[in-house]
Formats: structure tokens, C-alpha cells, sequence
């Protein structure tokens, strides 16, 4: 399948796959929903220079990404640099405050874009000038926001009442267009690619660091971002990684009979892939370890067979922890406390960004076609290792279509 993921990749410009009409309504489907609880206008902050986690809202709704690394306020050079903020009237047009000189004029969406390196005045500025400097506004991105800039945006306008609304936006994303659907499916393309890569460099010998090079330059070569590839292996296989910055290992030669599994994730075009894998070294697993991989697959089987249009995140998330609750694998797990992934889902959305659905216990989203969602886990025990699997795929009318078609096993029957 890498011809055919790589072919879909090579297909078509994916900044300019979602036309300007879109961004449009997108913004038109926020003023509604702004204006039916009470609000005059939504101010929505988002934070880029290379941080693709922050960016979601921004993008999604101006096609606006800022490339400028975040550097401190204190040191002189502007406030709120790698930010980008859209200003939103429920009744008005829209305003983009952006830190670039370079922002892009052929992409952008937005009625006024007002540049400069002082971001937090220039949106203080543009906010009283549209006469949004009294009552209650929304205000989404507080997560992205430095503190800084939130405490400079409140002291420039200290008339407005700003209502914490960060899902406002999210739950517009998560209801993805054909034309996102096609990103999505392109970007996952490329994970597959990606990850086929890493992993057909875990062999003994190698690192961790080999592995997640691999991925990375398939990525850059392709037009993407590498997030992250995030691994463990060996004694630390039960965890979710183990090195830091990155998290991939580049000193610890993999030996015969490690444990191996990354997680890989990053963007094509600004849309996610997010998935992951488990290899033995030398792909002659015990008994045990074969066990720990397959129960993991099983799970992530399981709930992604269960998936379907109508059914709660919640519910989603039932059937797979029932699914461990019921596995002799897991039951057989030394019961004492040891170090134990803590994840607290089967899984999420994904779009520009790690998003809802969330396949947790609270979340009563219903599944509707075109969302896409990561279904994930890893099973293990600090004294066994543990196996890490996950797919990605989207929400269909008639269930859940899985689209990560990477090699699951690398071991004989």
C-alpha cells in the first residue's frame, strides 16, 4: 500500500485543498453559535512557531499559522510573538492580529489583518476600534495563551468580561467536510508511510533514534511535520517512552528480544496522523511478549469494530475497558503496583490537533460520519514490558473506517 498512500500524499496542495468559502462559514457557524449564549464577540488566541498542538483554532477557522518561534515578552522584541488571534463579532467582520511580517496573503481568510510584534496591543487596539471594549466576550485558546498575554489582554481592557469558552471552536472541528475528510486521509497516508519506515529499522543494532529518523525524513521529504515518534523498548517497554528531548533513544543499541513500539504522530497540510506499533527485535517474541502485542491489537480491534454513528464516546470506552477487564493476559499481570501507562482513554479525535471525541468514561459526544478518531493502548507490566498499538481511521455510516494500514506483525504465524 506505500504507492498508494504516497500517491494520494502527491495528489494535491494541501494548503489549498479547503476553499476560502469554507473558512467563511466556519466563521459564520461561530457567530451563531456565540450569539446563542449571550456573546458579543469571540476572541480565539492560538500559538504556532513550530508547536502544531496550539495552532488548531486559528487555523481552522483563518487559515493562519504563525511560523515565529515563541520568544519572552521580557526580553524586548513584542509581546505574545508566535501567537495569532482572530476576533470574531457576533455582528462584524472579523480581525486577525498577526506577529509576522510574512504572513500569507494567498491563504489567509480574515476581513482586516493587522501585523506587528506587539500582539497583545494590536488586539486590545482593534478590539476597542470595533467597539468591543465592554461587556462579555468569549475568549478560546486560554490553554495556548502565555500567561503574559493573558494578563496583558485583561489589564489593556479591563471593561470587558471575558467568558472562558476553549470548546467553542473544538466542537465545530470536530465535524469534519469532504474536503477535511480527504486531508485527513491524505495525512494518515503519510503516517503510513512514515511508520513503515521506522519501523523496518528495528533490527538489533539499531536505536530508537534510527527508527524515528527514518519517519522523519520520509515526513520532510513528503511536505509534513513530525510531531513526535515516541518510544520505549526494553525494560522500559511498559511505559509510553522513556528518553526526553526527543523521546527517542540514540545511545541504547537494540538487542535480541527487546520489546519496541513507537507512537507517531505529526501533520500533513496541518491535519494529524496519529498511530503506532510494536516490534520484537528479531521478530521471535516469547510466549509472553506475543501475548502482551496481541491483547493490545485485540483491544484496539475491538473497540474500533464497535464504532459507529449514534453511539456515545462513552459507550466506546465501556466496551474497551470490559474488553480488558475480561482478558486473561491482563488478569495473569502481577497484581502489585508497578509503573503502568495512565492514559485515561481508548482513544480521541484527531484533526488539527488532538481533539473530542474522547473515549473516556465523561465524554458523551455522539459519534457522527466524519469524525476521525485514534483508538489506542498499551498493555504491560514493569516486570513483563508491555505492547503498544493504535489506528486511525473515520467515522462512516456504516461503522468505523480504518485507514492506518501499516504492518501489524513481524513475526511467522
Amino acid at each position: 500500500m506505500i504507492d498508494g498512500d504516497l500517491a494520494l500524499v502527491r495528489s494535491f496542495d494541501p494548503e489549498r485543498l479547503i476553499a476560502a468559502d469554507e473558512f467563511e462559514a466556519r466563521q459564520d457557524r461561530l457567530r451563531a453559535d456565540a450569539d446563542g449564549i449571550g456573546l458579543r464577540a469571540v476572541v480565539v488566541w492560538s500559538r504556532g512557531g513550530a508547536s502544531v498542538d496550539m495552532s488548531a483554532d486559528v487555523f481552522y477557522l483563518a487559515n493562519h499559522y504563525s511560523q515565529q518561534p515563541y520568544m519572552s515578552d521580557h526580553v524586548g522584541i513584542g509581546r505574545a510573538r508566535s501567537h495569532g488571534v482572530l476576533i470574531i463579532p457576533v455582528s462584524g467582520p472579523s480581525t486577525l492580529i498577526v506577529d509576522v511580517p510574512w504572513w500569507r496573503k494567498d491563504l489567509v481568510v480574515a476581513n482586516d489583518v493587522r501585523p506587528g510584534n506587539d500582539v497583545v496591543t494590536l488586539t486590545a487596539d482593534a478590539m476597542r476600534g470595533l467597539g468591543l471594549d465592554s461587556g462579555r466576550i468569549g475568549l478560546v485558546g486560554a490553554s495556548s495563551m502565555t500567561a503574559a498575554a493573558y494578563l496583558g489582554l485583561v489589564a489593556e481592557l479591563s471593561g470587558v468580561e471575558f467568558v472562558r469558552v476553549d470548546n467553542l471552536v473544538e466542537r465545530l472541528r470536530i465535524h469534519k467536510s469532504p474536503a477535511e475528510v480527504l486531508a485527513m486521509r491524505a495525512a494518515i497516508a503519510l503516517g503510513n508511510v512514515a511508520v513503515s519506515a521506522a519501523f523496518d529499522e528495528v533490527v538489533p543494532g539499531a536505536t530508537e533514534a534510527d527508527a524515528a529518523a527514518a519517519a522523519a525524513a520520509v515526513i520532510a521529504r513528503e511536505g509534513g511535520v513530525l510531531y513526535d515518534a515516541a518510544c520505549a523498548s526494553g525494560k522500559q517497554s511498559h511505559l509510553f517512552t522513556w528518553a526526553r528531548v526527543p523521546s527517542s533513544d540514540a545511545r541504547r543499541p537494540l538487542a535480541n528480544g527487546d520489546i519496541f513500539h513507537m507512537d507517531c504522530y505529526g501533520a500533513f497540510g496541518g491535519y494529524f496522523w496519529d498511530f503506532g506499533r510494536t516490534r520484537i527485535v528479531g521478530d521471535s517474541p516469547t510466549r509472553l511478549q506475543r501475548d502482551l502485542v496481541e491483547t493490545a491489537i485485540e483491544l484496539v480491534d475491538v473497540v474500533c469494530d464497535a464504532i459507529k454513528p449514534g453511539l456515545r464516546a462513552c459507550d466506546v470506552q465501556a466496551i474497551g475497558a470490559a474488553f480488558l477487564a475480561d482478558s486473561p493476559v491482563v488478569r495473569a499481570l502481577p497484581a502489585e503496583a508497578g509503573e503502568t501507562e495512565g492514559f485515561p482513554a481508548v482513544g480521541h479525535g484527531i484533526g488539527l490537533g488532538w481533539e473530542a471525541p474522547w473515549l473516556t468514561v465523561t465524554d458523551e459526544t455522539v459519534l457522527e460520519p466524519g469524525m476521525a478518531i485514534a483508538v489506542e493502548t498499551i498493555v504491560g507490566h514493569h516486570t513483563v514490558g508491555g505492547g503498544f498499538f493504535e489506528e486511525n481511521g473515520i467515522v462512516t455510516n456504516g461503522g468505523f473506517e480504518i485507514l492506518s494500514d501499516t504492518q501489524r506483525r513481524w513475526w511467522s504465524a
